[in-house]
């Protein structure tokens, strides 16, 4: 199978980032970053047989004084998903302890959790019914999850459907994790998002085929760039001096996908190839043929294993899949695929009639002391330091809220000197705290902006609720 050879990334100078009221990436010249750069080869040949598995090569990461850093910790850069949703510390791992803690009893004495009843009542919440998770989400609350292990992981169904592209039909191997008819949801064991069905043009249009999958009228992704983050200086690692994405869709390519009058989340995590090429289903995959989040990928059992994410959501743990973003340098820190025709979006609207998107939080300057051992970890800059996720703040998701939306407005926001001086930044996990503290002064948008809306859209899908 003929594998079209793309343009080689890793060393040109990708300045496109997002700047207004927001962020954007310093660059440098390629011999000042220097020992700055942490980055993952991921090129693929011009011809691949089918049969052939090609390895990614590991590059030393190294900060920006050029010393090694230091152990345990691992930079956002370089193609994968880098560390697990069940982290080192609990600054990293956000999977709730034995309900028995500080009780005389066995947690066998216990009942089932509430949610098992009614899934808005508290417990933890399978969302993504669809999915088979390491990690027994339903059981958290009775069971002892030790650190580390098992990964954090969920196994999705792989869809092979087809995209028209100029040289012809090519394969489309997709998975879809929402969508914005609730019968279909259900049918098909995903979230179901009232607000999809308003995405408009930021939907492609695809059909329907005979054996259910979906032919996608354009649209394709370069999986073969290299991830790079190379933190900014001193203090204040985000923004990044430099960072591009690991994936790259084209200007028709968006996960959102509208067939038969039903929008669906429906993200495209391999390349435009057939079967043989992707198949990795012991994982170890070839990151320049899938997505940063792919842990394995098995095309003859249709079948997709990804790398799940730690979040918050009105003060409750959850787990997500973060596939997509409408600017590079968030997809960069991410690990997911940069989708410009995102921007079509309207954001700074949450929850009216006509919106489509729901809030995300994302501290900039976050406690970020001690790495995962800091309880109080959070942000961007924590991220960047040490590699593991932000532990962001969602608005509503399924079973907690009717406004839920895969499709998350970023709102970025700074503590300000006054409130870290005085001792008062810490972990954040409930929207309107994040508000009366933003009310109140305490936290500002970048640079002292206001708060509010900082521009991109970041494309999660929400696949549990911890507790």
């Amino acid at each position: 199978m003929e594998l079209t050879q793309r343009e080689e990334h890793k060393g040109s100078s990708h300045k496109e980032m997002f700047t207004d009221g927001g962020f954007e990436t310093n660059t440098h010249q390629q011999g000042e970053m220097g020992a700055k750069m942490s980055r993952v080869s991921k090129r693929a040949s011009a011809l691949i047989a089918a049969t052939a598995a090609l390895f990614i090569l590991f590059s030393a990461a190294t900060y920006a004084n050029g010393q090694q850093q230091e152990e345990g910790k691992r930079l956002p850069a370089g193609n994968g998903p880098g560390p697990a949703a069940n982290g080192p510390g609990p600054g990293c791992n956000i999977i709730p302890p034995l309900a028995s803690i500080g009780t005389k009893v066995d947690i066998s004495q216990f009942p089932p959790p509430d949610s098992l009843t009614n899934p808005a009542l508290a417990g933890p919440v399978q969302l993504l019914r669809s999915g088979k998770f390491d990690i027994p989400i339903e059981s958290l609350t009775g069971v002892n999850i030790p650190s580390g292990s098992p990964r954090g992981t969920i196994t999705l169904p792989l869809f092979k459907g087809a995209v028209n592209t100029p040289s012809g039909l090519k394969p489309a191997w997709y998975i879809i994790l929402d969508a914005g008819d609730q019968a279909e949801a259900e049918r098909l064991g995903v979230n179901f998002s009232k607000k999809l069905p308003n995405a408009g043009d930021a939907a492609r249009p695809a059909t329907l085929r005979a054996d259910g999958t979906f032919l996608f009228e354009s649209g394709v992704v370069d999986f073969t760039p290299n991830r790079l983050v190379v933190p900014g200086d001193g203090d204040r690692p985000f923004p990044p001096l430099d960072a591009h994405p690991g994936s790259v869709g084209d200007d028709d390519y968006s996960p959102l996908v509208k067939v038969n009058g039903i929008i669906y989340d429906a993200p495209v995590i391999a390349a435009a190839v057939e079967d043989a090429v992707i198949n990795f289903p012991s994982g170890n995959p070839n990151y320049a043929l899938v997505h940063d989040q792919v842990v394995a990928i098995d095309p003859v059992h249709r079948t997709v294993t990804l790398s799940l994410i730690n979040g918050y959501s009105f003060g409750k743990p959850v787990f997500y899949i973060s596939t997509e973003s409408s600017d590079p340098t968030v997809s960069a820190i991410e690990g997911n695929t940069f989708a410009p025709r995102m921007r079509r979006l309207e954001v700074g609207i949450d929850d009216i009639a006509r919106s489509a998107v729901e809030r995300i939080f994302i501290a900039t300057n976050g406690e970020s002391a001690g790495g995962c051992d800091n309880p109080q970890r959070q942000g961007l800059s924590a991220a960047i330091l040490d590699g593991h996720r932000p532990n962001n703040t969602f608005g509503g998701i399924p079973t907690t809220a009717t406004d839920y939306s895969p499709v998350w407005d970023a709102n970025l926001y700074e503590w300000t000197d006054d409130a870290i001086r005085k001792g008062y930044r810490g972990l954040l996990t409930e929207e309107f705290r994040i508000l009366k503290l933003a009310r109140d002064g305490y936290i500002t948008g970048p640079n002292g902006a206001p708060f509010g809306s900082a521009g991109p859209v970041i494309v999660c899908g929400v696949a549990a609720r911890l507790n």
